[in-house]
């Protein structure tokens, strides 16, 4: 299970006030002209590969100590301090860490269930990174942050010289949003709302694990089941096991919307072990399966395409002075 640590004990990193040191110390390299943001290609998006994983909304690292090796299907970059990586949604990919003159240290920022999350991440085991803390956001803009990083990623498919002002927009937009959840963060941690936070984290981070349960994720929670079961609710007014089928059917969903993946490929990205309860779920969900429902979008988007794009009155053949009666037997030409 991909998991964090609990703040350590006595340690001396205040993660909030490493946040905002971290916005600011961004936001002011973005404006000098001095950042540097690493955004990979999008290919192969919402693909299950050996090695690698993928998230149906952005994620944003940034750099603080050593490196992150990126590795992608098509591409790798390494990550070095400083550095910005903006991470489309279903990308896949691999992350390896490193120490350099610094220990490897990053903060990366996530989006879930309308909460941001903004965790800072140390190595251990040796090449691996796992979150040491995490601070949980609820905003009104939550649409906006997720927006700014999806057009990034977007603009990264264009020219490069003429996008790179937009993007710089972007990311400065979505960095002084941040600032400011930070800034304002409610002092009280850990409270059982905080626990919920925390679990949710987990759901999103694990979902693809067909294995996940109530059990799982209150082991590392290190609470029971059924307080577990009753806390989340209470907050959410959703039962864990609710919340972990709809979650996969809203991906599951974006896949066959975005994807040419098969229903298999699909069913086990999302934590469906057997693509045959899959399709009884999906169709139960939507009155389709997912290969009619894929059918039926590409139905809609070829019949609009054959809409005509100008409708308009020939002024040769039609006088605009005649009565409403005869205007409405006026013969329409359309042109494509």
């Amino acid at each position: 299970m991909i998991s964090f640590l609990p703040s350590r004990s006595g340690a001396k990193v205040d993660a909030r006030r490493l946040f905002i040191e971290t916005f600011r110390r961004q936001i002011a390299l973005l404006e000098s002209g001095k950042a540097r943001v690493r955004i990979p290609e999008t290919r192969r998006l919402f693909e299950r590969l050996p090695g690698m994983q993928y998230h149906f909304k952005p994620e944003l690292f940034i750099q603080l100590g050593g490196e992150t090796d990126f590795a992608f299907p098509d591409q790798k970059f390494t990550l070095g301090p400083g550095e910005i990586c903006v991470m489309p949604k279903g990308v896949p990919h691999g992350e390896a860490v490193r120490s350099g003159a610094r220990a490897f240290e990053n903060v990366v920022v996530c989006f879930y269930n309308e909460t941001v999350s903004v965790h800072v991440a140390h190595e251990s085991p040796p090449g691996h990174p796992i979150v040491d803390d995490i601070h949980f956001f609820t905003t009104d803009l939550f649409h906006e942050l997720v927006e700014y990083l999806n057009r990034a990623g977007e603009l990264r498919l264009r020219d490069k010289a003429a996008c790179a002002t937009a993007i710089k927009g972007l990311l400065l937009a979505e960095l002084s949003l941040l600032l400011g959840l930070a800034e304002e963060q409610d002092a009280a941690r850990y409270s059982e709302t905080e626990r919920v936070f925390r679990c949710q984290w987990l759901i999103r981070n694990n979902l693809q694990d067909p294995d996940l349960s109530v059990e799982m994720l209150a082991a590392e929670l290190r609470c029971s089941a059924s307080h577990l079961s009753k806390l989340f609710h209470r907050e959410t007014g959703e039962r864990i096991v609710e919340c972990l089928t709809r979650l996969r059917l809203t991906n599951a969903i974006d896949a066959v919307r975005q994807t040419a993946l098969s229903v298999k490929e699909i069913a086990g990205a999302c934590g469906f072990n057997d693509p045959n309860y899959f399709t009884r779920v999906f169709r139960k969900a939507t009155g389709r399966s997912p290969v009619q429902y894929r059918a039926d979008l590409h139905h809609v988007a070829s019949h609009l395409e054959r809409e005509p794009k100008v409708v308009f009155y020939d002024r040769e053949e039609h006088d605009f002075g005649l009565r409403p009666e005869v205007m409405a037997k006026a013969v329409v030409k359309v042109t494509r």
